[in-house]
């Protein structure tokens, strides 16, 4: 039996060996191109109070903070509709920001409520990659409100001096705001009258309150309705209703009328003086005639 050492191996069966090691062998893993690197500033923002129906505006900015160029596909407002993205002030469109390299979105907040808002901007570049900034704002109104309405006055009889009464008027609402008049703007304004209020011309602020002095003096007999207006710029306006009865005329007793009492008692001062004269002069001749005797 002739056994064959390995040093005696033939070349070639060493060499077909050594080959198919080396064709088995993993080869090292291909390294990943880097991604997309872009950063709003601020990442946050909050457009604060803001009054509604009003816009106001932000810039932020969008950087590469990157190793390799970031393409800006799209940009996006995702939440609520009160914000979005004013394509006049934004450079950020089609930009292909090379690494440091910056673009500007110009970012709307127009809220319609007194209310706080919320939403995300969003970047889109390749890969599928989002970047987002956190966007806030709350929405202010001011709202003017009275305790009582309607307003009722009572019933009152036509030709009084009529019943006088103080509305309060509050801002309930989280903006300053209010009229810039205030006047009976409608229904029965003959029998109502604005005698006097703090409540226009001045902005009253968060649940401070003013006061309208309305007086009830009607003209005719029946139940009265009217309208006291608030008319703000904007918000702030307001309409109290008012309420009152009109009644007859209380009766006038002859007793009771100072002028009557008068023209009936100026007779009977005459007819008194006259009986006084009367004896005056009678006693005046007397005293007369008593003189000339005594002389002769």
């Amino acid at each position: 039996m002739i056994s064959l050492r390995r040093s005696q191996a033939p070349a070639s069966l060493l060499a077909l060996i050594l080959a198919a090691t080396a064709f088995a062998a993993p080869s090292p893993p291909e390294e990943e191109a880097p991604l997309p690197q872009l950063v709003f500033e601020p990442g946050s923002y909050d457009f604060g109070l803001q009054q509604a129906n009003s816009g106001n505006q932000a810039m932020l900015q969008l950087r590469n903070d990157g190793t390799v160029a970031a393409p800006v596909n799209s940009l996006e407002i995702n939440g609520d509709g009160t914000f979005g993205i004013n394509s006049g002030g934004t450079s950020c469109y089609g930009s292909n920001l090379q690494p440091g390299q910056s673009c500007w979105v110009q970012v709307v907040f127009s809220p319609y409520d007194a209310a706080p808002f919320s939403a995300q901007l969003r970047a889109y570049s390749d890969s599928g990659t989002i970047f987002t900034a956190e966007l806030s704002g709350e929405g202010g109104r001011a709202r003017l409100t009275t305790g009582v309405d309607p307003t009722n006055f009572g019933s009152v009889p036509v030709g009084s001096p009529g019943v006088t009464k103080t509305i309060d008027v509050t801002n309930t609402g989280n903006i300053a705001g209010g009229a810039f008049i205030a006047v009976i703007a409608g229904g029965a304004i003959g029998s109502f009258q604005l005698l006097d209020e703090n409540c226009s011309g001045v902005p009253l602020s968060p649940r401070a309150t003013c006061n309208l002095v309305v007086r009830f003096q009607p003209v005719s007999t029946g139940a009265k309705t009217a309208r006291l207006g608030l008319f703000g710029d904007s918000d702030g306006g307001a309409q109290i209703t008012l309420t009152g009865v009109g009644l007859e005329p209380e009766p006038v007793l002859e007793g009771d009328s100072p002028s009557t009492s008068a023209d009936a008692a100026a007779p009977q001062r005459r007819a008194q003086r006259k009986p006084r004269r009367g004896r005056l002069l009678r006693h005046r001749r007397r005293a007369a005639l008593a003189a000339r005797r005594a002389i002769d």
